[in-house]
C-alpha cells in the first residue's frame, strides 16, 4: 500500500512539473521583447536586423510554438537546458548554483525554527493564559503578519547603523577561495577543512537565515501550542499527573508525539512558502540565490534560464510536499492520495 501511494505521488509530481514547464514557456512566449535581441548582444546599425534573424534561427524561435514547447520539455528531461542568453553560461550550472545558495539558507532557517518553535509552543501550552503565553502569542502574531522584505530591509539598516562588521557583510564575494564541490560555500569549506572560510560563510548566511526562520518559527509555535493545549486537557494527562508523574515528562514522552502528524502535514506548505520568503530576502541582502538570479534574467527575456530556475524551484516544492505527504502516510496509514 505504501509503495503504491509513493508511486502515485511520484506520477502526480511529474505531471505537475510538466504543467509548470508548459505554463512557464507560454508566459515567456507571450511576453513582449525578443530573446534573440539579447542573444546577439543588442546590436545596432544596418546589420542589426540580419543578426537578429540569424539568432532567431539559431535559437529555434522561427519554428511553430508547439514544436518549441516540445523541444523545451524534452531538453529538460535530457538535462540539456541550453545556454543563458544573458550570462552565456550553461543554464543547469547557473540554476543549480542559485538553488543551492537558496537551500543553504532554507536548511539553516529550519535548524533554527524547528527546535525553538517546539520549545516556545510547549512553554505557551503549559502556561496558557499566563503572561509568558500572551507574550509568545503576541510575538508570533507580529512575525506572521510582518512582510519579510520589510524585515530584511530593516535588518540591513540595523546592521549598518550598529556597525556589526562581522554580520554585516552583504553579498557573496567571499574573502577566501576554496575548491567548489557542492556549490554550497559552507559545505565546501568544511570539506576543504577551511574553518576560516566556514566562519566567513556562516556569518554571511546567519542574518538572512534568521529572517527566513521567523515565519516557520511562529507557525510551528502556534501549531504546537494549540495541539498541546488540547492534549493537556485529555484524561490520560490528568491521570498521569494524579500518579505523581511530572507534567513535563508526560508532555515530552507522550503529548509531543501527537503533534508530529500535524507538523508533518503542514511542513510541506511551510517550506514552499519559506522558499518564496528567501527569494525576497536574498534580493535585499544581495545573495546570488534563485531570487536575485531570476530578477536578473527576467528583464533580458532570458527564457532558458527563467524556465530552468522555475522548474528547479518547482521540483523543490514538489519534493517538499511529497516528502511531507509520505511522512504523514507513514504516521497515519488512513491518509489517502
Amino acid at each position: 500500500m505504501l509503495l503504491a501511494y509513493i508511486l502515485k505521488r511520484i506520477g502526480l509530481s511529474i505531471l505537475i512539473i510538466l504543467g509548470i514547464i508548459a505554463l512557464s514557456y507560454i508566459m515567456i512566449y507571450i511576453m513582449p521583447g525578443n530573446p534573440a535581441y539579447t542573444w546577439v548582444g543588442k546590436p545596432k546599425g544596418p546589420k542589426a536586423a540580419e543578426a537578429i534573424q540569424v539568432a532567431i534561427r539559431e535559437l529555434g524561435l522561427d519554428r511553430p510554438f508547439y514544436v518549441q514547447l516540445y523541444d523545451v520539455t524534452m531538453r529538460f528531461f535530457t538535462f540539456n537546458w541550453g545556454v543563458s542568453l544573458r550570462f552565456k553560461q550553461p543554464v543547469a550550472t547557473i540554476a543549480i548554483r542559485s538553488l543551492v545558495a537558496t537551500l543553504e539558507l532554507l536548511v539553516i532557517a529550519y535548524i533554527i525554527a524547528i527546535p525553538l518553535g517546539i520549545l516556545a509552543g510547549t512553554y505557551a501550552a503549559l502556561y496558557r493564559g499566563c503572561l509568558g503565553d500572551k507574550i509568545v502569542y503576541t510575538i508570533t502574531s507580529v512575525l506572521i503578519a510582518s512582510p519579510r522584505f520589510w524585515l530584511a530591509a530593516l535588518a540591513v539598516m540595523l546592521l549598518h547603523v550598529f556597525n556589526l562588521s562581522v554580520f554585516g557583510r552583504i553579498g557573496v564575494e567571499y574573502q577566501t577561495s576554496i575548491n567548489i564541490v557542492t556549490s554550497s560555500y559552507i559545505i565546501d569549506s568544511l570539506i576543504s577543512l577551511r574553518f576560516d572560510a566556514f566562519l566567513d560563510a556562516l556569518t554571511r548566511a546567519l542574518p538572512p537565515a534568521i529572517l527566513a526562520s521567523l515565519y516557520p518559527f511562529a507557525l510551528i509555535t502556534r501549531i504546537v501550542r494549540l495541539s498541546l493545549s488540547e492534549k493537556l486537557h485529555e484524561e490520560y494527562f490528568r491521570q498521569a499527573l494524579s500518579y505523581g508523574i511530572k507534567g513535563l515528562y508526560v508532555v515530552r514522552r507522550y503529548a509531543l508525539r501527537s503533534v508530529i502528524p500535524v507538523l508533518a502535514q503542514i511542513m510541506g506548505a511551510t517550506i514552499a512558502y519559506s522558499l518564496i520568503d528567501i527569494a525576497t530576502i536574498e534580493n535585499v541582502f544581495g545573495r546570488d540565490g534563485v531570487g536575485v538570479t531570476l530578477a536578473k534574467a527576467i528583464p533580458y527575456n532570458d527564457y532558458p534560464l527563467i524556465i530552468g530556475l522555475l522548474t528547479l524551484v518547482s521540483i523543490a516544492f514538489v519534493i517538499a510536499f511529497t516528502i511531507a505527504d509520505i511522512v504523514h502516510k507513514l504516521i497515519d496509514p488512513r491518509v489517502r492520495i
